[in-house]
């Protein structure tokens, strides 16, 4: 798995105190995935995209229980998407209107509901992101279970089910209508990630 940018995923490390200027890079163990099925199979589409490690800006609530973020914003091409052989590729990217909307958008907004953790231990987190495909806009709710492995070493998963129609996508079709691609699609996030204190 190649390197992700963290713009969108280490907001959780405010839950363990790090600094409002923190660099953040993916390891290339982490995954990000759709996985979806059609009448007749399932099937997985893997990022392949690369990222440059990114530093990531928040302000924390007065309470310590929340936090808004700017500019938190992670890009995927959806040209990256690889779903196994060309044929599937090629539909998805024609799914996802790709030659007019080349990437898929996810802006962190806010953090919620922030929990005390130890190093070992998980913790819920409750995220506002904002979706973007295909020119649509959605606000969404991510839940997410955070693990400090380190000092310097988070885990982050998360599973989000959105709808294709939501974003006005059209599920697409094979050998003309027999095979038909379901409109529920899972998002999948595993990601590792190494922090280190901006200046």
């Amino acid at each position: 798995m190649s390197r992700y940018s963290s713009l969108i995923f280490l907001f959780w490390v405010l839950g363990f105190g790090l600094s409002n200027d923190t660099i953040v890079t993916i390891d290339p163990a982490s995954q990000l995935a759709l996985f979806g099925a059609s009448n007749i199979n399932k099937f997985q589409c893997d990022c392949t995209d690369q990222f440059p490690r990114s530093t990531l800006k928040f302000n924390k609530g007065k309470t310590g229980t929340s936090a808004t973020f700017s500019n938190a914003i992670l890009k995927i091409r959806s040209a990256a998407l690889d779903c196994g052989n060309k044929f599937m590729n090629k539909d998805m990217f024609k799914t996802l209107h790709g030659d007019e909307y080349p990437e898929i958008r996810i802006e962190l907004l806010q953090v919620k509901q922030l929990n005390e953790t130890k190093p070992g231990e998980w913790s819920n987190q409750i995220v506002e992101a904002a979706l973007t495909i295909a020119g649509y806009r959605k606000t969404i709710d991510l839940n997410v279970r955070a693990l400090q492995n380190d000092e310097d070493n988070f885990r982050f998963v998360s599973d989000k089910n959105i709808l294709m129609t939501d974003f006005g996508l059209i599920p697409p079709k094979a050998l003309m209508g027999t095979i038909k691609v379901n409109d529920l699609i899972r998002i999948h996030m595993d990601m590792i990630v190494d922090v280190e204190q901006g200046m």
